[in-house]
């Protein structure tokens, strides 16, 4: 991802790429910037070509992430004048949710070995979560509605959590969800749409997730 934003001279350029690699905050707001404009781009070229196994991309998974600067035209080639790679630990860091919570390699297990199934809910919440980290939030409360609804639906889920609290969340969630559902069908777009409530509600459904597979 380029920014079209010309640096003074070459000693401004080189100021910043080493302010960019000493600030793990700043380096870490470009590669969430560059994700976010780069899942933009995906997702019109997804929903244009009707293709559904064209994914987002996480730059905590990404092979590299590299920081520099060029001139136009060996920017435009995918060159640079002088960059820097972010270390592996600090890459890896990105990842903005605690998935090992969850135990991963357990659950994945167990599916495979028939003893749990995926519930149809874990994957339209998880789906929710990429759109509202994405900024579809319209895309979002669609999906979030319908995986609630589902979540809410399974009786064992809430028994196994066990937690007033949560089931309170889980409500309020439902609530908030439908909603945003509610304007999207009315014409929302997604500036119209509270992204507050909606994170609020989709950290309610994760918890209640979690709490299912941590059990």
């Amino acid at each position: 991802m380029i920014r079209p934003r010309p640096f003074a001279d070459r000693s401004a350029a080189d100021a910043w790429l080493e302010q960019v690699s000493a600030d793990r905050e700043l380096s870490t707001a470009l590669a969430i910037e560059a994700a976010l404009r780069l899942n933009r781009a995906l997702h019109a070229h997804r929903s244009a070509t009707g293709d559904p196994h064209i994914a987002d991309i996480e730059p905590s998974r990404a092979v590299a992430v590299r920081f520099g600067f060029g001139s136009g035209d060996e920017v435009a080639d995918g060159r640079w004048e002088r960059a820097r790679e972010l270390p592996e630990a600090e890459r890896r860091g990105l990842l903005r949710r605690d998935y090992e919570a969850m135990r991963p390699q357990e659950r994945i297990a167990a599916v495979l070995g028939g003893r749990e199934r995926v519930g149809p809910h874990e994957e339209l919440i998880v789906r929710a979560r990429g759109d509202l980290d994405a900024g579809r939030l319209a895309t979002c409360a669609l999906g979030l509605h319908a995986g609630l609804e589902a979540l809410i639906g399974r009786r064992e889920v809430l028994a196994s959590a066990a937690n007033e609290s949560l089931e309170g969340r889980l409500s309020e969630a439902l609530e908030d969800a439908a909603q945003a559902r509610r304007s999207v069908l009315a014409g929302a777009a997604d500036p119209d749409l509270d992204r507050e409530r909606l994170e609020r509600a989709v950290r309610a459904a994760e918890t209640a997730m979690r709490q299912r597979v941590l059990e």
